[in-house]
């Protein structure tokens, strides 16, 4: 039996994020599918890779902490894929590009990247890696190696499971929580020695020079994994979650998203301009808009910031204006998720969930 061939993004794009804390069992997945179209969904964003660690059997990174580090003998993204089909949706493997572990103790298990592999995170000047701490410790995306490994992973989804696109995020030096860092990282011998390859300088003989090749070095691994995708999954879609807005995403964190979209190395971007004010959403999704010549922006809502449903309506109602796409962050301010088994939500969390959906249903039945 041949493969299934993957649906474009549709007319407008109505995503949810499903995060890999959401799901623990088959039941758990099959559950949340139903939901997403039950909400009036198009696409699913399954989350597949989140801190060097995989929510599939991978023969490259291990399992991840929700599944302790083990095979749960299930498959969640496989079932993921064949539950999103049934029921019509559409379902993009959501893949954290940088990331390399999360949190201030070093990994249990030896062959997490951050054990196998220090030398392939970021280092400043002295040799001191990237402290741990509560945010993420990321890859070096200047080292070739590094790109490799990333794009290997990709290559080991798309061949495997028809997935309809790929859907990065973190794609970007996410070195939040670490003051000065876009000052200090990275700066170990490897990296500047390339830099000096490929450029004849040093860092501080050209800021803005260095500023720009470490960003390029990002949008190798994006060029990468289009044509890895193209390769192995032609018709499948390439989307990027990206900083709330366009000029912040490359003056911070050096992420040259708008250049990736008008050169339609990406199909589509989602801001995640999450925020409950209505007036710093619209300026966030307009300076995007403003920038790609009428290419694809697909707002990102942060639910988890609406303390009443009347932002969310604010907010579709923006989403509705400029087409009807939207992002929907998260599926657990939606409804119930794996963790609730553990911490049962408020009667007033439950109740915003409730309201949420029926805000949904109303746009949805426009």
């Amino acid at each position: 039996m041949g493969r299934r061939e993957p649906v474009p993004l549709p007319r407008p794009v109505r995503a949810v994020w499903v995060a890999r804390y959401h799901f623990h069992t088959p039941e758990d997945v099959r559950a949340i599918i139903a939901n997403c179209a039950a909400i009036g969904c198009n696409t699913v964003l399954w989350q597949v890779r989140g801190e060097g660690t995989v929510c599939y059997p991978s023969r490259i990174e291990p399992w991840g902490s929700e599944f302790g580090f083990r095979d749960p003998g299930f498959d969640p993204l496989a079932l993921a894929v064949d539950e999103a089909h049934k029921r019509g949706l559409r379902i993009e493997a959501w893949f954290n590009v940088m990331p390399g572990w999360h949190g201030p103790a070093t990994p249990p298990i030896p062959n997490q990247l951050y054990n196998a592999h220090p030398e392939w995170f970021l280092h400043d000047a002295a040799g001191r890696q990237q402290p741990l701490g509560d945010f993420y410790v990321i890859l070096n995306p200047c080292w070739p190696e590094v790109r490799r490994h990333i794009v290997s992973l990709v290559d080991e989804i798309v061949a495997r499971y028809d997935v309809d696109g790929v859907h990065m995020d973190y794609v970007r030096y996410a070195w939040d929580g670490v003051p000065k860092a876009k000052q200090s990282y990275p700066r170990d011998e490897r990296t500047l020695a390339l830099y000096w390859h490929d450029t004849g300088k040093r860092p501080d003989d050209d800021p803005p020079g260095w500023n720009h090749w470490r960003a390029n070095q990002l949008t190798r691994i994006v060029v990468d994994i289009r044509q890895t995708i193209n390769r192995r999954r032609p018709g499948a879609t390439l989307t990027a979650a990206v900083w709330r807005n366009p000029m912040l995403g490359y003056a911070d964190f050096l992420q040259n998203s708008v250049v990736w979209l008008r050169s339609g190395i990406v199909d589509a971007l989602m801001p995640m301009a999450y925020t409950e004010k209505r007036d710093q959403f619209e300026a966030d999704i307009g300076a995007y808009r403003q920038l790609v010549r009428g290419r694809r922006i697909v707002p990102g809502l942060g639910l988890y910031t609406h303390k009443t449903e009347e932002q969310t309506r604010n907010q579709l109602r923006l989403c509705r204006n400029w087409g009807g796409d939207y992002a929907l962050f998260s599926y657990e301010s939606l409804c119930p998720t794996a963790g609730d088994r553990k911490t049962r939500p408020s009667a007033e969390a439950q109740r915003l969930r409730e309201l949420r959906r029926e805000a949904l249903g109303e746009m949805f039945a426009r």
